[in-house]
Formats: C-alpha cells, sequence, structure tokens
C-alpha cells in the first residue's frame, strides 16, 4: 500500500525530525515529500534521494533548522533550496514556487505559498506528484495516472516548457527510458526536433 510506505519512510528518525521540526513551526508551515521519491515509492522502486518542498521561504528554512540544531548549507537559496544534514544523510528542501522568468536553462523563482502553482513550474506531470507524511497525495496533473499508464507527459505546452529549460529534451529522453508503456507522441517528437539546437 503506497500510504504505508510514504508512512514508513516520514517515520525514520530523520525524516520524522525534519517533518515535526517544520510542520510545528507555525500554524501554517507545512513540508511534503515530492518529485523523485514518490514517483520511486509509486513504482516500487529504490529510494536514493529525498526531495522535499515546503511553504515556508529558504530563509525562513535555515532559521528554522538552526534553530533546532539541524545541520544545513545553502545549496541554492536562491532559487529556494537548503539542503538539510541528519546523521550524514542529505535532505533537498526547496521552498514552493513561481518563475518570474526563464532564459532556456535558469529561472529567476519568486517564492510562493501556493502548492498547485509550484506544481505547474514542474516539467512533467510524473514530477509533480506530492505526499504529506500521512501518504495523502496531492496530484493536481493527474501524474500518478501517467506513470501507472506509461505516459510521460509535459505540464502544460511543451514546447513553451522545452524553451524554459531545453536541458528537459535530455530529461524527457531519459524518463521515457525508464517508464514508458507507450509510443511518443508525434507532436512531442516534433517539438523536441524543432528546439534540439536548443
Amino acid at each position: 500500500n503506497i500510504s504505508e510506505k510514504i508512512k514508513g519512510l516520514s517515520n525514520t528518525p530523520q525524516l520524522k525530525k525534519l517533518f515535526e521540526t517544520i510542520n510545528s513551526h507555525s500554524e501554517m508551515s507545512e513540508i511534503r515529500f515530492v518529485g523523485g521519491c514518490l514517483r520511486k515509492i509509486l513504482n516500487n522502486e529504490k529510494i536514493d534521494d529525498i526531495d522535499l518542498a515546503t511553504n515556508l521561504d529558504p530563509y525562513e528554512v535555515s532559521e528554522v533548522l538552526k534553530n533546532n540544531k539541524i545541520n544545513y548549507y545553502e545549496t541554492g537559496i536562491k532559487h529556494g533550496t537548503i539542503t538539510a544534514f541528519i546523521d550524514n544523510k542529505k535532505f533537498e528542501i526547496t521552498s514552493l514556487r513561481e518563475d518570474v522568468f526563464t532564459d532556456g536553462r535558469h529561472a529567476q523563482v519568486k517564492f510562493s505559498k501556493d502548492w498547485k502553482k509550484d506544481a505547474s513550474r514542474r516539467d512533467f506531470t510524473i514530477n509533480s506528484i506530492y505526499s504529506d507524511r500521512e501518504g495523502n497525495i496531492f496530484d493536481p496533473f493527474n501524474g500518478k495516472e501517467d506513470l501507472e499508464k506509461g505516459c510521460i507527459n509535459f505540464i502544460g505546452d511543451g514546447e513553451k516548457r522545452i524553451k524554459e529549460d531545453y536541458l528537459r529534451i535530455l530529461r524527457y529522453l531519459r524518463f521515457f527510458l525508464i517508464y514508458s508503456k507507450q509510443p511518443h507522441d508525434l507532436e512531442t517528437i516534433r517539438t523536441l526536433k524543432i528546439n534540439i539546437g536548443g
């Protein structure tokens, strides 16, 4: 059962500490699993990295970790990512974001409190699945269904998403090779070819 697996993961001592630390910071503060680790749980793969998303901004995250004596470093603070270390395990905590500007590789972001807006800036539906520590899934773009069907779908307009970050072409191919059970969508292939110069 998926939610049992997620609960099992959140009850490891390190994650338990992180969830409690952030969730108890204020009435509104919340942290959830996101992306790769959920994709792997849903697909019965081995989990190696754990990515977390929070509605606190990165400066608040640093503050909360510092106050609770959790080691961290400011990996990509201007993009919203803080890496926490507990017992030599690392956890990437990224603040909810919206893109202000993209140049084909990097985005300027502003921090947000809106989980749906954060999901909509992610690349593929299978990477925009979130879960709280109890295993309640938030999946605004039906990524779980796409994963089950083996469909690699961009969120929104594929061409627009590629032009925001051309590396998504390689990411599309990587996820297609690992997860796809369907032939390539012809429109997607056309879009990849047109933008390959990027």
